[in-house]
């Protein structure tokens, strides 16, 4: 990204999250480094994937307590990932993102499950309280 991620710009304080792991799959390369130095920045354990089928193969290895992924990507979209993830775990949080989101997208990333749609870019404050949500039990985003 071309500027330093700091905690007084998105209003943070710097926390632990133990054993909070979130995988991000994206294959825009600085959206996905810029969203896992937020994450960390914001105490969580972060992992990485450059496109879904990635982040599918990774699942069963790190065991992530949430996945946030974006739709548009090679091999797997986020899509196709959040369908697969339903499918074999479906209490596992997934959010999705999308700088060419549609009402369509949005529809159906409701419909396939995920716990919540955000467009890119994304609020920062959004996201953080999304997260926040999810690993509290909180209700998903559907409902909004």
């Amino acid at each position: 990204m071309g500027h330093a991620l700091r905690a007084e710009r998105y209003d943070v304080e710097p926390a632990a999250h133990p054993g909070r792991r979130v995988l991000v799959a994206d294959d825009d390369l600085d959206a996905l480094e810029g969203l896992r130095a937020l994450l960390e920045l914001w105490g969580y354990q972060v992992e990485t994937a450059s496109d879904g089928r990635a982040a599918l193969d990774r699942v069963p290895k790190i065991h992530p307590s949430l996945v946030i992924t974006d739709v548009v990507m090679p091999r797997m979209s986020g899509l196709e990932l959040l369908e697969a993830i339903r499918r074999e775990l479906p209490t596992l949080p997934v959010i999705v993102m999308s700088a060419h989101g549609t009402l369509e997208t949005w529809r159906r990333a409701t419909a396939e499950g995920a716990f919540a749609y955000l467009p890119k870019p994304f609020d920062a404050t959004r996201l953080k309280t999304l997260l926040a949500s999810a690993f509290d039990g909180g209700q998903d985003d559907r409902s909004r």
